[in-house]
């Protein structure tokens, strides 16, 4: 995560950040508070109250996603908070359709459920039931009742319940949608179709963003962008299927010795195009490894160029025998954000496979398959 992204805790081993640019929003609030009619101190601490309670309604909808997620063996790396909503990066996407379709529901569910929570707390203390269109009239300078609150957060998440239900992919209510086609269609075609259909709705987003709300614009340009990166990594790992790591392996594995220091791996690094070394004991055994992320990571906390690799490397290795698909190899990188994987039968390393590698392999099979 970025320096300038806000840690807020971590629920259920999930971490959840707030992005840099969420603060744009609040900057907006207040701004749009200081220059409305009547101005008050109350009036600017009520529209704050009311971001604060849609982001927790937000963060919430995010979890009920990531439970639901970890009901099928699927771990969340983060939930985020943008400016146009949050985001739960799970490890994968679910490709059997009633898991999807689990997965995708479980965030509105947990608005509906909230809103069925307001209701029972507006019910004991006597008002009425419902979304009073009073109490979205409060403009200060007097406090406002609690009830007003209740009825407005009802509101918002009644409106980012039916938001994410649209078929825009790749939205909950796309999800829904593809799982649903995957029901009688291939998942390529599905996706392809989903994917389409959500572009569409992004176009009509943005559109309207430019005449009514700027948010809409930044939700366009997301769900545009995020339809077509799903679509290609679908499309990407039904290629892959039939192909074993054997099929993409570098045997010519870049290695440093735990015994070369910094200095040794900047020089490797400015005479090469690797950017990912395998740090190897005197017999050759694989210990960790060193990207370059990590080496300027190292020097930028004042590690000394003498400092030994094996100080400042990750030790964490990930062997898979070399008779695992392809696209189960691409799905490991994606997973645990890993540079490469080890290919090895027992004691004996035969190479390694990384996502790039990956990605040429599919080229190199798209070229073919063209000509």
């Amino acid at each position: 995560m970025s320096r300038f992204t806000l840690h807020l805790g971590t629920v259920g081993g999930i971490p959840i950040y707030v992005h840099w640019s969420f603060w744009l929003l609040v900057l907006w609030v207040v701004l749009d508070s200081l220059f409305s009619p009547g101005f008050s101190l109350g009036f600017l601490v009520w529209r704050l109250l009311l971001l604060l309670g849609l982001v927790l309604s937000v963060i919430l909808h995010e979890l009920g996603h990531a439970l639901a997620a970890r009901a099928y063996g699927i771990p969340t790396r983060d939930i985020t908070m943008y400016p146009f909503g949050g985001v739960a990066s799970l490890h994968r996407i679910p490709d059997k359709p009633l898991q999807e379709l689990v997965v995708a529901i479980a965030g509105p569910l947990v608005n509906f459920l909230l809103i069925g929570l307001f209701q029972v707390v507006l019910w004991i203390l006597h008002e009425p039931i419902g979304f009073s269109p009073e109490a979205f009239r409060y403009s200060g300078p007097t406090w406002p009742a609690l009830s007003f609150w209740l009825y407005n957060l009802s509101f918002m998440n009644a409106m980012l319940a039916v938001f994410n239900l649209l078929p825009a992919f790749p939205m909950d209510g796309g999800r829904i949608l593809r799982a649903l086609l995957a029901t009688r269609l291939n998942y390529v075609r599905a996706t392809q179709i989903a994917a389409l259909i959500g572009q569409g709705f992004a176009v009509l987003f943005i559109f309207l963003g430019f005449f009514y709300n700027p948010t809409l614009v930044l939700v366009g340009f997301f769900v545009y962008v995020a339809a077509s990166q799903e679509r290609q990594q679908v499309e990407r790992r039904t290629a892959l299927r039939g192909f074993t790591v054997m099929d993409a392996l570098m045997r010519d594995m870049p290695t440093l010795s735990v015994h070369q220091t910094l200095q040794d791996a900047i020089e490797r690094l400015l005479q090469s195009q690797v950017r990912t070394f395998v740090v190897v004991e005197p017999t050759g055994k694989p210990v960790g490894i060193l990207s370059r992320e990590r080496l300027i990571e190292a020097l930028h906390e004042g590690r000394s160029r003498d400092t030994a690799v094996l100080e400042v490397m990750n030790p964490s290795l990930i062997r898979v025998p070399p008779s695992t698909p392809l696209h189960e190899a691409l799905q490991l990188l994606q997973e645990h954000d890993a540079p490469l994987l080890l290919v090895a039968e027992g004691e004996r390393v035969l190479g390694y496979i990384d996502a790039e590698n990956i990605a040429e392999f599919l080229l190199v099979r798209q070229a073919l398959g063209a000509a």
